[in-house]
């Protein structure tokens, strides 16, 4: 049977980022061309901004970026709700779908606030309300706030990013006891790791994501190209999964 698995990236960006190298791609005519080349369809693509500068600055800034581009959805740095940077919790979500941004992004140590309930519960609940993902940077969280994340919210699925393998200890009893909690592959280099998971029923929780422009998109794509795992299943952790999940939200925002 011929599956399509066409590539659909969760965790991309544009813009010059402040730990940018030198010669890094930042541009979205380079995210096209790289996209092009190693045959991704699609991507969740934020801006440099939403992280380094303003958060409200890089939302707009996303939106002016990609425009109609096809198989580009942008995605949103969210802020607490008590600093009135951005709009109220019911109207920032609407405010998304209204400009089909179907994904969310956290930045809590690198702009200084608590994911907790008394500073984002009400933000939190409405994107669970629309089951709109939220994308969460290791480096940015604590395995303690993943857990009260996914216990708390259990309808707002978690994407944790920039994952390796010497976190499958912590990851693990997590993952299994959480199913709204996704990780992507842009670090996540496990020896046949995707069969690993295939066995243990978790492969259905991880998408695939390449941090670009940090990595290079071959390494995740090698991963799910090769895994000893059914053609089916390679194609859900190509993209089918997080299709779905962006699926989900379409339909429901009719």
């Amino acid at each position: 049977m011929n599956v399509d698995r066409s590539f659909f990236d969760c965790n991309c960006m544009i813009g010059k980022r402040a730990d940018r190298r030198e010669g890094e791609p930042w541009s979205l005519d380079q995210l096209r061309a790289d996209m092009q080349a190693h045959g991704i369809a699609g991507a969740l693509v934020v801006h440099a901004w939403s992280r380094d500068y303003d958060p409200a600055a890089g939302n707009r800034e996303i939106i002016g970026a990609i425009g109609n581009e096809p198989g580009l959805h942008p995605c949103w740095a969210i802020l607490p709700p008590g600093s009135g940077e951005l709009s109220a919790p019911d109207r920032f979500v609407k405010e998304m779908l209204d400009n089909q941004v179907l994904a969310a992004i956290a930045f809590p140590h690198v702009h200084n606030y608590s994911l907790s309930s008394w500073s984002m519960s009400s933000l939190l609940a409405a994107l669970e309300s629309r089951r709109i993902p939220l994308l969460l940077p290791y480096e940015q969280t604590t395995w303690e706030e993943v857990d009260r994340l996914c216990s708390t919210y259990l309808y707002l699925p978690v994407i944790v990013t920039d994952l390796s393998y010497r976190h499958l200890r912590n990851l693990l009893p997590l993952w299994e006891k959480h199913r709204n909690l996704f990780v992507d592959l842009s670090w996540f280099s496990i020896h046949d790791g995707l069969s690993y998971l295939f066995e243990k029923d978790l492969v259905g929780q991880v998408l695939f994501g390449t941090n670009y422009p940090r990595y290079a998109p071959g390494a995740a794509i090698t991963m799910v190209t090769y895994a000893n795992i059914p053609e089916s299943v390679r194609h859900l952790v190509a993209g089918g999964t997080l299709r779905g999940i962006i699926n989900r939200i379409r339909r429901d925002a009719r």
